[in-house]
């Protein structure tokens, strides 16, 4: 599995630590430290983290293009792919969706997503009783998901939480990876953040604390799923 980090501290966390215990090897790629980014895949499935930085920000983070080009080659040769948060928003852009600022203002903390008919027969989302809940970290969000993309999972807040491309090919907006320990760490690099924004940054860990125990046993099998596709990709 090549696993594309975009920022130092969006690594593949507790995600990471499933797919191995599950007999998947990673290989972890590193643009923003100058690793370069493949062409394609030869073999295995890919996964994308998240970033600070927005879908096309490509001034800011230059390797962004080549990392939208892998992701729509891995579609159109079904290769298993999972875009987290930015990655899902690389995701879309690549295969011709609308990444755009949140209209709702984005979301932060536990979030709830309702799973629609779609994900009951959905490969990777069958066995996830909805609703179900998430770590929420963003500020954009995908506003219009590619032409032949399936929506699997929406929020009150953000229309698209979870979609599907082809056959093997997903995109979730929320952070299955993450617990509160990163959480924490996102937190403390808001800096000096406005008083209202340190605010919901508090609730936001305490909800995640409370909730950690479910999220992971959640996210794992999660993991173990996707882990199970691509073994038999």
């Amino acid at each position: 599995m090549l696993v594309v980090e975009n920022q130092d501290d969006a690594g593949p966390e507790r995600f990471g630590s499933w797919l191995t215990a599950a007999g998947i090897e990673l290989e972890l790629c590193c643009p923003h430290a100058g690793d370069g980014v493949p062409e394609r895949l030869e073999r295995g499935g890919l996964i994308v983290l998240g970033g600070d930085m927005g879908a096309a920000d490509d001034h800011r983070a230059p390797w962004l293009a080549k990392v939208r080009r892998l992701l729509a080659r891995s579609v159109a040769d079904a290769r298993p792919v999972l875009g987290i948060c930015l990655g899902a928003q690389l995701l879309a852009k690549a295969c011709g969706g609308r990444v755009e600022l949140s209209r709702s203002g984005g979301e932060i903390g536990l979030g709830k997503i309702d799973l629609n008919h779609e994900a009951a027969s959905d490969r990777l989302f069958e066995a996830v009783a909805s609703p179900v809940q998430a770590v929420q970290w963003h500020n954009d969000e995908i506003t219009e998901l590619p032409e032949d993309a399936v929506l699997l999972g929406s929020s009150t807040h953000c229309r698209v939480e979870a979609y599907r491309i082809g056959v093997c090919s997903w995109g979730v907006q929320f952070h299955p990876e993450v617990d509160i320990s990163v959480l924490r760490a996102w937190a403390r690099a808001e800096g000096a953040a406005s008083p209202e924004r340190r605010q919901q940054i508090e609730r936001a860990i305490d909800e995640v604390a409370a909730a950690e125990s479910r999220l992971l046993a959640r996210w794992q099998s999660f993991a173990e799923r996707f882990a199970t596709i691509v073994k038999q990709a």
